[in-house]
C-alpha cells in the first residue's frame, strides 16, 4: 500500500509536536533554520517550494516531497510546475529520484489537489 500524503502530513505535524516537547533545543535549531529560509526574501514563496520539490525527489525523501507538494498547492504552484520541479530532481538524483517520483508524485497531486 502506498503511503498518503495526508497520512504523512499528520505525522510530521505531530512528530514535531512531540519533539517540540520533549526536545526544544533540537526543535528549535531546525526551525529557526527552515524560518530563517522561507522568510520573504529575493524568491517567492512559490519558487522556493519549487526548489523544495526539487531537493525532496533528489534525495528520494518522500515525507518531504508530500509536505511541499501540499505547501507549494498552498502558495499557488500549479500541477505543470510541480511536476517539471520534479524532474530537475530526477536530473540530480538519478534512479532513486526517479523511482521517488514515479511511485509518489502524481499519487500525492492527484490526493492533495482533490483535497482543495
Amino acid at each position: 500500500m502506498k503511503p498518503s500524503a495526508t497520512k504523512i502530513i499528520e505525522e510530521r505535524i505531530a512528530s514535531t509536536a512531540r519533539l517540540e516537547k520533549e526536545a526544544p533545543t533540537l526543535r528549535a535549531g531546525f526551525g529557526g533554520m527552515i524560518a530563517a529560509y522561507y522568510a520573504d526574501g529575493v524568491l517567492t514563496p512559490r519558487e522556493k517550494e519549487l526548489a523544495a520539490i526539487a531537493c525532496s525527489v533528489a534525495a528520494a525523501n518522500v515525507p518531504s516531497l508530500a509536505n511541499h507538494i501540499a505547501n507549494g498547492l498552498r502558495v499557488g504552484a500549479t500541477r505543470a510546475e510541480i511536476v517539471e520541479a520534479a524532474a530537475i530532481g530526477v536530473e540530480f538524483g538519478g534512479g532513486p529520484a526517479y523511482t521517488v517520483a514515479r511511485d509518489h508524485l502524481l499519487d500525492f497531486l492527484d490526493e492533495l489537489e482533490a483535497e482543495g
